[in-house]
């Protein structure tokens, strides 16, 4: 029995030098919202998957990778008019169709049309809570995810 007091007393004794644990934060609390998104990204040049098109995911088991350069938009069949110019700064984003464009007949999934048309409409860029970019205006939205 002695041997076990030598080892009880000596743990005890450790948790006493211990600093008593504090139940009130150091600092002041700071909310997190994940629903609010993060700033907008410097550049959107990069090669993404489009993750949802109006807060739903892209349906019709197919998945659309979305390109961006220093001047357009686009995704495949390009021919189909799946092509965009567009300007960017500070969150702030403008789409146009060039008009020029010669369109091809070809059939496009509605999934693809529904992407086209939030497109024309977006007006602003933001980070997601996910680190996603999130196209928004228009009463659309589109999610990106880097690829």
């Amino acid at each position: 029995m002695t041997r076990h007091v030598h080892v009880v007393v000596p743990a005890i004794l450790l948790a006493a030098c211990q600093p008593a644990g504090d139940s009130a934060p150091s600092g002041p609390a700071t909310p997190t919202d994940d629903a609010t998104p993060a700033a907008a990204p410097a550049s959107l040049v990069g090669e993404y998957r489009v993750a949802g098109i109006d807060g739903a995911k892209v349906g019709g088991d197919i998945g659309i990778g979305l390109s961006i350069t220093e001047t357009a938009i686009f995704y495949q069949p390009r021919c189909a008019g799946f092509d965009w110019t567009y300007s960017y700064e500070a969150g702030a984003l403008t789409t146009e169709r060039p008009a020029d464009t010669e369109v091809c007949a070809i059939g496009v999934h509605p999934e693809q049309q529904r992407l086209a048309e939030a497109l024309d409409l977006v007006a602003r860029v933001a980070r997601t809570p996910s680190n996603g970019i999130e196209l928004t205006g228009g009463g659309h939205s589109v999610t990106l995810f880097s690829q």
